[in-house]
């Protein structure tokens, strides 16, 4: 019975409480680099927009506070500052795997009115997946990369976890421009909920896997002309 307590305690883990929280709290003391660790001082969160799907955002998630930014550009694979640090390396490959939704609709609803009043009133709809950013030292087996999909996946929704954003195919919409938004962690830094998650993937025989970040992925739909997602870039 324990034994079976522990398994579902990691597979919750795992799968993350962002459905019930969109604001973690700050809780780690120390940011960690990936070869060592270091202090930081804690300053705002930033956040990097983007409407190309396959970017991954540089940004800090709550629990890495760096200085706040925010971008939107159209096919253009730019950052708002200097910060270039890649979570790979050449020894190394990563693996992506959505699943949506990051929150319920109940939740969505309550965030779309939040940005509504924060940022533009012409943004009208919103929908929201999560990314799991997986390194791995070598190629994973079919049989590994199935324990690795059960452990991410909802148990009841299985069907919403894949290889392929789910966000990509609401992209083109008539009358609507659109707008993805990441947010992640820092990639030159591993926080704490990567490290509970290897510890996890080690104990399930995972031993390929030596990180693993999560990011919040945000489709914002647009009115067409207004300005946003348009090919400019610009700030919100």
């Amino acid at each position: 019975m324990a034994a079976a307590a522990a398994k579902i305690t990691a597979v919750d883990f795992l799968q993350g409480s962002c459905r019930q929280s969109l604001f973690p709290e700050t809780k780690s003391r120390h940011s960690h680099r990936l070869w060592g660790s270091i202090h930081r001082r804690r300053t705002a969160v930033p956040l990097r927009l983007s409407t190309r799907g396959s970017i991954i955002s540089n940004s800090s998630r709550v629990l890495v506070p760096v200085r706040p930014k925010a971008l939107i550009s159209d096919n253009v694979s730019a950052l708002v500052d200097g910060d270039s640090a890649k979570m790979g390396d050449s020894q190394s490959k990563v693996v992506h795997l959505f699943r949506c939704p990051l929150i319920q609709e109940s939740a969505s609803v309550e965030l779309l009115k939040l940005v509504q009043t924060k940022i533009s009133n012409q943004i009208i709809a919103l929908k929201t997946e999560q990314c799991f950013n997986v390194r791995l030292d070598s190629d994973l087996s079919s049989e590994k990369f199935q324990v690795l999909k059960w452990l991410l996946q909802e148990t009841y929704e299985p069907e919403n976890l894949g290889a392929e954003s789910f966000l990509d195919e609401e992209r083109q919409k008539d009358g609507f421009n659109v707008v993805i938004v990441e947010v992640g962690p820092r990639l030159s830094f591993t926080t704490t909920w990567s490290a509970n998650a290897v510890s996890i993937c080690l104990a399930c025989g995972l031993t390929e896997i030596n990180r693993m970040e999560r990011s919040r992925r945000y489709l914002l739909y647009v009115k067409a002309g207004s300005g946003c997602g348009n090919g400019r870039r610009s700030c919100i």
